[in-house]
């Protein structure tokens, strides 16, 4: 059978889809370190230009808007030309960005520099690249799924550190600078391995079904995929606001900015345990279940964060929070794989990554609105604590679709 021989490839090393998720967890590395890099460069942005939160928060939220709009695209163009070129294109506007925005003077320039090219280069290559690892497996899609989704954890946990010491000893105009231009040089190498699994590997695995290969359009009109949405929307609320401001947050509590990035480090340290042990986990007990471990664990460090005040439980926040997204991270992407199959998994993915973005730009500006009217981010902990709540009901309603039949087809069960 095509796939008892596709389960036992993936058990080898040598199998092409490893060297895939090697180079995509690379790419998650840059892209989502410079991303989380975002809340060091916060208050010297506000403070030499005089803006206040919101409206540095804002640049944040126009990013994950451009970031909705150019995911769908990304997703279609991943499914019809493959992820390479998109993905060489991603990398280029992530270090363009960068460049740009050590020149800005203006708050027209930190938006259009920040929001149009980072939120396309991100629209390039999560969605497209975290798919592309999704087809290449099928028995240990939970596994590789997980390790692909580390290097973001690797990221966050090595770059605002890196980054932090920039600012302190450099400037941000010349960290800005410096970060654009490795980005370049580092990322474009890493697309050439980046490449469409043969077309016998992309035969969904149906777990007892039939048949199940939805289009685009045939997603969206199940309860699944929109149940998906909703709780992908709600946690993104809630963990975006956080990492925007959670610099910020640190240093109104009297922290330096550079043990403010060591604490934002230990975040994506503690991410990259969730992430691995979250895909290995999901293949044994369902992507649901390790789902729902993540949001609650998530819940629990937005109470203790509301309670912090003393360093060392601003670590232990640090470790809960860092291992709560990392969890839920590490599986949220395989859902358009498990449920709908790979006829358009790009395409579905970059929808829900759409409706998701809007949680996040939501949350990001009103928690810097909040702060300016409150001068306390306790609200802001708050919108977060509930936003993950409504995530977590959401989920317990979350199940697969009816699996859809070609013509001349029919379903086994009768």
């Amino acid at each position: 059978m095509i796939e008892d021989i596709n389960t036992n490839e993936e058990s080898k090393f040598s199998y092409f889809g490893w060297l895939v998720v090697a180079m995509v967890g690379i790419a998650n590395l840059i892209g989502y370190g410079l991303v989380y890099a975002f809340s060091i460069f916060f208050k010297p942005l506000a403070s030499e230009f005089g803006w206040t939160r919101a409206i540095t928060a804002g640049a944040f939220s126009v990013y994950t808007i451009t970031h909705n709009i150019f995911s769908p695209f990304a997703g279609a163009i991943s499914d019809k030309f493959g992820p390479k070129t998109i993905a060489a294109l991603g990398g280029f506007c992530l270090g363009i960005s960068m460049i740009l925005m050590s020149r800005i003077t203006t708050v027209w320039e930190l938006y259009l520099y920040y929001a149009l090219f980072l939120g396309f280069g991100m629209a390039a290559i999560y969605g497209p690249l975290m798919t592309t690892v999704s087809q290449c497996f099928n028995s240990k899609r939970g596994v590789a799924m997980g390790l692909a989704a580390t290097g973001g954890g690797v990221g966050f946990m090595l770059m605002p550190p890196v980054i932090g010491w920039l600012v302190a000893s450099c400037g941000w105009r010349a960290a800005y600078f410096f970060t654009g231009v490795i980005t370049i040089i580092i990322f474009f190498p890493i697309t050439i391995f980046i490449k469409r699994p043969p077309k016998q590997s992309t035969l969904p695995r149906t777990s007892g079904e039939f048949y199940k290969n939805f289009s685009f359009m045939d997603a969206l009109k199940t309860r699944s995929l929109w149940m998906y949405c909703f709780s992908f929307f709600f946690i993104s609320m809630a963990f975006w606001t956080i990492i925007v401001h959670i610099i910020p947050l640190f240093t109104d509590k009297g922290i330096s900015i550079k043990q403010a990035s060591l604490l934002a480090g230990f975040i994506g340290g503690a991410s990259i345990v969730g992430r691995i042990s979250g895909g290995l986990f999901s293949d044994k007990m369902g992507r649901r279940k390790i789902l729902l471990i993540g949001y609650i664990l998530q819940m629990m460090a937005f109470v203790s964060l509301f309670f912090t005040k003393e360093i060392w439980m601003f670590f232990v926040f640090a470790i809960a929070f860092g291992l709560s997204n990392g969890i839920w991270i590490s599986v949220i992407a395989a859902f358009p794989a498990d449920y709908f199959g790979l006829k358009a998994t790009g395409s579905i993915f970059g929808f829900v990554l759409a409706i998701s973005g809007i949680g996040g730009a939501i949350g990001s500006y009103t928690g810097g609105y909040f702060f300016d009217v409150t001068h306390s981010y306790n609200f802001m902990i708050l919108i977060c604590f509930f936003a993950t709540v409504f995530a977590i009901f959401i989920t317990l309603f979350l199940k697969p679709p009816k699996p859809v039949y070609p013509m001349g087809k029919r379903d086994p069960s009768g």
